[in-house]
């Protein structure tokens, strides 16, 4: 009956646990909706390619370009991809347990048979050894971090196809397609505190006067792996010679495998005058299963084609991700190992989504192109199942996209592009709070005609994102970066 009890106080308040801080973040929709990365041109002008025509791959970014197009067109990409996530944790002594960042920071490792001393105790004795920290280290930099993941992922970009056909004397073009994504989300906190000592946002912490105050230290970990696949449809018609439409469908389904823990490292007591001392605690809570997400979207596109200058707009419309999730529930303790199994389905309302572009030839060497999407997340709700209070509200998301394209010879283009893209969430103790951080990415390309064999393209990606969650107690530097090579190859341009 006792251990009955236990487990069902452990998976309990195992939600409560697993929402209790930022950089530890419940598994939801971490990874979606997923950035556009379609098309190896259009990538390699930093996917600036709303204003543009003539493409089949104008079906990922603005249907109204595929208008121009006046016969069969065919293209397929590939890529391969590698994703690097890196974390450095620094804590900082203070007035207050000044002592107690050397355990949390790794610099002095506790003895067990010391649990329960108090550290100024500890402190007299010839055993207490403290290493010295890594000093001048840039904190994002791979020496300074503290753990690293690192991923890589191979497969097929997407397959396109357009077609003209004549109705009622009117051109029309229909073009279907299929692309994947990669979808990975990877997210580590090795000095998870309950409650946060350092900061206030999650819980605040009790003061007392004649008794002590406990708080857990814990190693997160967090984990999502899978690919989204796109189904495509679009219509494209010219209004006249200047002024194009397009209207396209596309039907996501993907599928993640996930895991998640939360492994207790042990726990402090603090009190006045300084005093704290540390005991190993033991408690693992993992979960393993996998996400099934599936969406549905509409974009209703247009474009405005002068002899030099193209202007264009594309709107997407809201719509729903929903998430079905079915994981096994793990927990050790004192008593043994305790399992259980878990589903539910949660529901994400992205809000519309614009997207205005322009480009510019003013001789017929150059093209350059720039565009610019808003999409209005804090507009957006998400159910989960069950029901989480913690959940924060999404940062509304902005992109800029720039290209350059100079046709450096009749069969050869050199390509270039930058893209500067906030994040949907907002870290822990920034001073602006209604927006995230910024990923910066900058890509190289090439375009070969093939006489009438057809058109290769290349592309070569780097996206990277910096930034740091700052608390009272600690600063966690965070990098994350994406190198993706793709090569696609187009036949009917």
């Amino acid at each position: 009956m006792q251990k009955k009890i236990n487990l069902i106080l452990i998976l309990f308040l195992l939600p409560v646990t697993l929402f209790a801080q930022h950089r530890g973040d419940n598994l939801a929709f971490q990874g979606f909706p997923v950035n556009n990365n379609v098309g190896v041109k259009a990538i390699a002008l930093g996917g600036a390619y709303t204003s543009q025509t003539g493409d089949v791959s104008s079906l990922f970014y603005n249907p109204a370009g595929l208008a121009n197009i006046n016969n069969l067109q065919i293209s397929i990409g590939a890529n391969r991809s590698a994703n690097s996530w890196r974390e450095n944790q620094a804590y900082r002594p203070n007035r207050m347990f000044w002592t107690l960042a050397f355990y949390l920071e790794g610099l002095y490792t506790p003895d067990p048979a010391n649990n329960g001393i108090w550290d100024y105790e500890l402190a007299q004795d010839s055993s207490y050894i403290v290493r010295e920290p890594d000093l001048g280290l840039d904190p994002f930099s791979e020496e300074a971090a503290d753990w690293q993941n690192k991923s890589n992922d191979f497969g097929l970009n997407n397959i396109a196809a357009a077609y003209p056909i004549t109705v009622a004397d009117h051109k029309i073009v229909v073009s279907a397609a299929y692309s994947r994504n990669v979808v990975k989300d990877f997210d580590r906190n090795d000095t998870y505190l309950d409650p946060h000592i350092g900061y206030d946002e999650y819980s605040v912490v009790e003061r007392v006067v004649t008794d002590t105050v406990r708080f857990s230290w814990s190693r997160f970990t967090r984990q999502r792996d899978g690919h989204v696949q796109n189904f495509s449809a679009g219509l494209a018609y010219d209004l006249n010679k200047k002024i194009k439409i397009g209207f396209s469908m596309n039907m996501m389904n993907g599928k993640t495998t996930d895991f998640q823990s939360l492994n207790r490292v042990g726990y402090f007591d603090i009190a006045k005058d300084n005093r704290f001392r540390f005991s190993y605690d033991t408690l693992d809570i993992s979960l393993d299963g996998e996400s099934k997400f599936k969406a549905v979207n509409f974009n209703f596109g247009l474009v405005l084609k002068l002899e030099r200058l193209s202007v264009g707009l594309n709107v997407q419309s809201p719509y729903d991700i929903t998430r079905e999730w079915n994981y096994s529930n793990f927990t050790v303790d004192s008593l043994g190992l305790h399992t259980s199994n878990s589903k539910g389905t949660d529901t994400f309302e992205s809000p519309a989504s614009f997207s205005f572009g322009a480009s510019l030839s003013p001789v017929d060497q150059f093209t350059f192109l720039l565009d610019y999407q808003m999409t209005r997340f804090s507009l957006g709700k998400i159910a989960h199942q069950p029901e989480d209070a913690t959940i924060r509200k999404i940062p509304d998301q902005t992109e800029l996209r720039c290209g350059i394209e100079y046709r450096m010879l009749e069969y050869l283009s050199l390509l270039a592009g930058y893209r500067y893209r906030t994040e949907t969430f907002v870290p822990d103790g920034a001073a602006i709070k209604d927006r995230g951080p910024a990923v910066t990415g900058y890509t190289l390309g090439a375009s070969f005609v093939l006489w009438n064999f057809g058109r290769i393209d290349i592309a070569y990606n780097f996206q990277r994102l910096k930034y740091y969650d700052s608390y009272f107690s600690n600063t966690n530097y965070v990098y994350e970066s994406l190198n993706d090579v793709l090569v696609g190859y187009t036949i009917g341009f």
